[in-house]
């Protein structure tokens, strides 16, 4: 617990729930030198256990409801969502704390949210008081309500549709001054593909995305993928570039990531040259394509 105390009302304490214990030598007195007040009183900061946590100055002060405004996939934050895709929710008062996890399995409680999609559990990566990050579990489909519980009440439900597959590639690459580049890489020097970098014909590339839905193997909701038996997706995509086939040589879950999923492919001879060749990836009838550079 944190406590607010106010000597001029009778010491009374307004206490709120810490989600990680904090860090320091002394359990008597465990917030010794663990927490920092921000001089212009935007915050508190907690050092804890597995990094640190933001809590609003006046976070003891009444919360209102959680309000869920949209669903999105994490990897381009466009529509529509699939099984076992890693998903942004965007809302208001969705948590009273800044917290981010690398805790493996994903935890199902998170800054004091717990969000739930037709009653199921969501395994989820971050949370703010506008912004949960999560994995949409496997076993959902179709027509889905979706509920967030905060220490301000229960919100409205909130209703979407999650499809079969939703292939979505993450546009969360940087290559030296340039951020939010797609994650494509041209598997002959392990870099992202950029005008700098570009494809050629009998290249190899390896399409980092989410929303590919179920696998074979399944993998539990909110767990890493094995190493050793490779989940590949049930529904196979197709890869083209510029409208030519590439041959696909895996699709499914990356080895030790939650709901990120790898597409290799290799090139063709022959392809089309350009300095915007339409990459496309389309799956069960839903896709997404984006513009590289082709040379020869």
């Amino acid at each position: 617990m944190i406590q607010h105390v106010d000597p001029t009302q009778s010491l009374s304490a307004r206490p709120t729930r810490m989600v990680e214990s904090p860090v320091g030598p002394s359990t008597v007195q465990p917030f010794l030198r663990s927490l920092a007040p921000l001089y212009d009183r935007s915050g508190v900061i907690s050092l804890t256990v597995s990094g640190f946590t933001v809590l609003p100055w006046n976070y003891f002060a009444a919360v209102a409801p959680p309000k869920i405004l949209s669903v999105v996939n994490a990897a381009d934050g466009t529509k529509p969502v699939a099984p076992g895709g890693l998903i942004t929710v965007f809302g208001q008062q969705m948590s009273p704390v800044n917290i981010a996890t690398k805790e493996v399995p994903l935890p199902t409680a998170l800054g004091e949210s717990c969000l739930t999609v037709n009653g199921i559990a969501v395994p989820m990566l971050f949370v703010s008081g506008q912004q949960i990050n999560g994995q949409l579990p496997f076993n959902v489909d179709g027509n889905a309500v979706m509920t967030l519980r905060t220490p301000g009440g229960i919100s409205d439900n909130f209703n979407f549709s999650v499809f079969p597959t939703a292939p979505s590639i993450f546009r969360s690459g940087v290559a030296g001054p340039q951020t939010g580049l797609a994650t494509v890489l041209r598997a002959d020097n392990n870099q992202l593909v950029t005008p700098t970098n570009p494809l050629h014909g009998h290249d190899s590339v390896v399409i980092y995305a989410t929303g590919l839905g179920r696998t074979t193997p399944p993998v539990e909701t909110g767990v890493p993928a094995p190493a050793e038996a490779l989940s590949s997706a049930v529904i196979a995509p197709a890869v083209t570039l510029g409208g030519t086939a590439l041959e696909v040589t895996y699709a499914g879950l990356v080895p030790g990531e939650v709901g990120v999923y790898q597409i290799n492919a290799k090139l063709p001879g022959t392809v089309p040259l350009g300095m915007e060749v339409p990459l496309a990836v389309n799956q069960g009838g839903f896709g997404t394509e984006l513009p590289v550079r082709v040379v020869k």
